[in-house]
């Protein structure tokens, strides 16, 4: 009964919705992909948070709907106004604990304000249903064990499907793919591969084709880690990334090829009982097409860090304090950050870093993780957690300190129009309130200051408040 009364709930809310006004300007089509990127990891993060206790059955199911509305400073103009219903249906099957079948499907309505618009000037857009995730995974181990009565010293997994991907702290290699992976452990060594494809009809990174709506590029990955330092946990991944955009029946002047090989190493763990840390620098090396040549290719040679300290106070409120320095290289000599037309000038390297991921740079910036580099100082406290009641409420703040690692290169907001590396400053804060078992809300704010690299100066805000409703 409490299936059926949320279901009918949400499908009244997106009839409702469906009944919004039409907009009339188009925004960025770059905007709005930055914008999906944190939508997409915010999602998953309370999808994460929100995992109702497991069912002792073979075949479990459930639901997420989320509700949202985001406002963020567009130009000097005027702000853009988006609101979003998001519905997520999920079903499992378990067989032994050997055999698990897993399938999540996806549908959002999103709607534009008067005067605003999405990419293809529509006032709102209806976007599903899609397949979302949906995988078979193996447990060969305790297949054998169950099945053979043979028991391993290790753990041997392998699944395939659409599945989320992620290597290291997630700087080279964090999305969704159809692919097949394999998950191999011992007592000391843990390896993780995979081999994928991105999914029909995925918007590609590359907005300068002419068909950037049908990406097709293929990854091929593994990690290596080690868990014989007790609490330290050194790492080594490889990324092989080829493709880019489907570019079938399409005559064009300008080539967008663009292969890259990525080489990761990290480590992670504990300083002292209440101090962790993550380091990782990776390597990027391979061949992309330069800015207005057909037929030559030219070399590829960047790289990217990240740091990060979080310690955990022993007081009331749990407070935690965080640091955090991140690098992605640039290229001097691009126009543009992240594409090929525009991108890398004919007959030098390119030097601008380039991943598939998401990493927050600040939320009012909105800034793609390329000719960027970041000090982030945050803290989080918890200061109400009960069983009963209310619930939980965390809240916290980051503040942003940014530059370009190159000033004369461009980075991936157009507004920084000027050769100088201070990009500016930005303070974010958020609340996430558990208010029941099966509801809770999140609201995150931005403010980003603009620094030298902007001729424009006026100030940039972000808000983005959600609910969770799962079922």
């Amino acid at each position: 009964m409490r299936h059926l009364v949320v279901g009918a709930l949400v499908v009244a809310a997106c009839v409702a919705m469906a009944r919004a006004a039409v907009a009339q300007n188009a925004s960025r089509p770059i905007d709005v992909f930055d914008r999906n990127l944190f939508y997409e990891k915010e999602v998953r993060d309370r999808m994460e948070a929100a995992t109702l206790p497991k069912q002792n059955t073979m075949f479990q199911y459930g639901g997420f709907y989320f509700p949202s509305y985001l406002q963020t400073t567009d130009t000097a103009d005027g702000n853009i106004h988006v609101s979003r219903q998001d519905l997520r249906l999920w079903g499992q099957l378990d067989i032994d604990e050997v055999h698990k079948v897993f399938a999540r499907m996806k549908m959002s309505y999103t709607d534009f304000a008067s005067g605003d618009a999405g990419p293809l000037g529509r006032g709102h857009d209806l976007d599903g249903p899609d397949v979302d995730v949906a995988y078979y995974e193996l447990d060969l181990a305790r297949a054998m064990q169950k099945y053979g009565g043979q028991t391993w010293p290790a753990v041997v997994k392998i699944r395939g499907g659409r599945q989320f991907i992620t290597l290291g702290r997630g700087l080279v290699m964090a999305d969704t793919l159809d692919a097949g992976s394999f998950d191999f452990g011992t007592k000391d060594f843990f390896f993780t591969g995979f081999a994928g494809v991105t999914p029909d009809g995925r918007q590609d990174i590359d907005f300068s084709t002419p068909n950037n709506s049908h990406s097709h590029r293929h990854f091929y990955g593994l990690e290596a880690d080690y868990k014989g330092i007790p609490g330290h946990t050194p790492y080594y991944y490889m990324v092989i990334q080829n493709g880019g955009p489907d570019l079938d029946g399409v005559n064009v002047a300008q080539d967008y090829t663009y292969h890259s090989n990525y080489h990761g190493i990290g480590l992670k763990g504990s300083l002292a009982p209440d101090l962790k840390y993550g380091v990782e620098h990776v390597w990027e090396f391979g061949h992309g097409s330069p800015d207005a040549v057909k037929g030559e290719d030219e070399r590829i040679d960047a790289n990217a860090f990240d740091a990060e300290l979080d310690y955990y106070i022993h007081a009331p409120c749990k407070p935690q304090a965080q640091i955090e320095y991140a690098y992605a290289s640039g290229d001097k000599d691009r126009r543009s950050a992240m594409t090929a037309l525009g991108g890398n000038r004919a007959g030098t390297s390119d030097e601008a870093f380039q991943g598939f991921s998401y990493v927050n740079s600040g939320l009012a910036l909105m800034s793609r993780f390329s000719n960027l580099q970041f000090v982030r100082l945050g803290s989080r406290f918890t200061p109400y957690d009960k069983k009963e009641g209310l619930g939980r409420i965390d809240v916290g703040f980051n503040h942003y300190f940014q530059f370009k690692a190159s000033p004369d290169g461009p980075i991936d907001d157009f507004r920084a129009n000027r050769d100088a590396s201070s990009i500016g400053q930005e303070t974010d804060v958020f609340l996430e309130w558990k208010i029941l078992s099966d509801l809770a809300l999140t609201v995150h704010y931005g403010h980003f200051w603009p620094g030298a690299a902007y001729e424009e100066r006026h100030g940039r805000n972000f808000l983005f408040t959600a609910l969770t409703i799962s079922f």
